[in-house]
């Protein structure tokens, strides 16, 4: 047989689809010690800007954290893509988030139907010490009432294979 099952990749969910309100709503957190790096996608459904349960503005943030919780977490920068819509191809150009994160606004239909990739950099959560290695997202409705997102990370493991050993 000749079919891969993702054996050099970890594909975790992360957030299931939920409606991200007025609070911050925080993904799971992926454990980056037998990780070489990890991404995630985070997958927004329809946005309308006004009326309504909608949300205006998003703003994502990565957290590095000595637990799997923002506990203890610090902010940490990341870089991110920003999709087309669904029934297009293609992908924006790879963009600089900061630690204070990097809001998007609906009001230009900026992530109706699309998704982002957010990209850590392991050197960015090293910097913060060992004992940083786990991280999340948060995502925050920061203006109007609500948008539904998911989000899934995507880790390369360092010892790739078909039982690998959990990152979550």
């Amino acid at each position: 047989m000749s079919i891969r099952f993702g054996e050099d990749t970890l594909v975790i969910p992360v957030l299931g689809a939920v409606a991200i309100t007025n609070t911050t709503t925080v993904t799971d957190f992926v454990d980056l010690n037998l990780a070489n790096w990890v991404s995630f996608l985070v997958s927004f459904g329809v946005v309308t800007s006004g009326g309504g349960a909608t949300c205006n503005t998003v703003l994502i943030t990565a957290v590095g954290s000595s637990i799997a919780s923002t506990a203890n977490g610090d902010l940490i920068g990341f870089d991110y893509r920003l999709s087309e819509q669904i029934g297009t191809h293609g992908w924006a150009a790879i963009t600089d988030g900061t630690t204070a994160g990097t809001a998007f606004t609906a009001g230009a239909a900026q992530l109706s139907s699309r998704s982002v990739w957010v990209d850590i950099d392991p050197a960015e959560v090293g910097a913060l010490g060992e004992v940083h290695r786990w991280v999340g997202l948060k995502i925050e409705c920061i203006t109007s009432l609500a948008v539904t997102a998911s989000a899934t990370a995507f880790v390369q493991p360092r010892y790739p294979g078909n039982d690998m050993p959990s990152s979550s």
